[in-house]
This record gives C-alpha cells, sequence and structure tokens, in this order.
C-alpha cells in the first residue's frame, strides 16, 4: 500500500550534487518536523456558548490554531520548494540576480531563494512582504487623520481647480 510520501514524491531518489548534501539532509529534516505537526482544525465544542468570556476564549484559541496551521503550510512549501531546486540544479542560486546565495544564508535559512542583495530587491519591489495586519490606530487619532485629510483634499481640489482655469486662459 502506497504511504503519503509515496503519493506525494517524497521518498524519491535523485543524484544530488556533494556539496548540497547537507542541505538537503537539513531540508528533509525540516520536511519531516513539519509534516508531523497538527495541523487539524481544533474542536468546537458548543458548552457554555452563552457566556461571551467562553466563547471568546474558545473562538481566540481557534484562530490561533488556525494562524499556525497556515504558518506550518506556507514552511512546507518553501522546504519543498528548495528540495525541488536541488533536484533540479538551480539551489543555491538566487533567484533575483542569478547570482550565488551566501553560504552563511543557506546553512541559517536552506530555503531561502534570494541572496541578501535579490531579497533587498525584492523587498524594495514588494515581493518579499508577507500579508500582515494593518497598524491599529486609536479612533482619536483616526478622526484626526480624517479631519486633516479632508482639509488638504480641499486645499488640493482649489489647487487644481486654480491650474485649470490658468491652463484655459
Amino acid at each position: 500500500m502506497a504511504t503519503a510520501a509515496d503519493i506525494l514524491g517524497l521518498n524519491r531518489t535523485f543524484k544530488t550534487a556533494a556539496r548540497w548534501a547537507k542541505h538537503l539532509e537539513w531540508l528533509s529534516e525540516e520536511r519531516d518536523r513539519l509534516l508531523a505537526r497538527d495541523c487539524s482544525a481544533p474542536e468546537t465544542s458548543m458548552a457554555k456558548m452563552d457566556d461571551p468570556g467562553d466563547a471568546a476564549a474558545e473562538e481566540s484559541q481557534r484562530c490561533l490554531a488556525l494562524v499556525s496551521a497556515s504558518a506550518t503550510h506556507a514552511s512546507i512549501v518553501d522546504v519543498l520548494d528548495a528540495i525541488r531546486r536541488i533536484e533540479r540544479g538551480t539551489y543555491g542560486i538566487c533567484e533575483m540576480t542569478g547570482e550565488p546565495i551566501e553560504a552563511e544564508r543557506l546553512r541559517a535559512i536552506p530555503w531561502a531563494r534570494y541572496s541578501i542583495q535579490g531579497q533587498q530587491e525584492a523587498e524594495k519591489s514588494g515581493f518579499g512582504r508577507r500579508h500582515a495586519l494593518p497598524t491599529l490606530h486609536s479612533l482619536s487619532e483616526m478622526a484626526a487623520n480624517d479631519g486633516e485629510e479632508t482639509e488638504h483634499d480641499e486645499e488640493t481640489a482649489k489647487d487644481e481647480d486654480s491650474n485649470k482655469v490658468v491652463a484655459m486662459g
């Protein structure tokens, strides 16, 4: 009977460049560690749902479990992609610059796609950004900012109207 690893192609054998053998070992260990995690959704109980505190605590636990599962899945994808790059012979080459990735960086982050320079370029162009929650502001800050934007928008509109008159005249 085939195992999940067989179906996913995780038990394939392929020729690895000797210089990447240790990295492949690290990546395989990380893959196995990540795959062993329990990423199933937590069971929800309907007990004491009339208590808002219990309901909020349970919802918090469920949200944290989902965030953890999502992070684990993203890590698995990164590690599997690195293993595929070793298989294809493109491991250790920056996907942004085409230059070799620094050895220290690959030891620290074996699934790294970019050199330090490539990572900086990716972040400047917005590719390296992870989705994150927006910055939280207080209601008083938001109200103050809304008032400032309204005044600024009105001044900008007046300036644009006067520029149109000058251009037409």
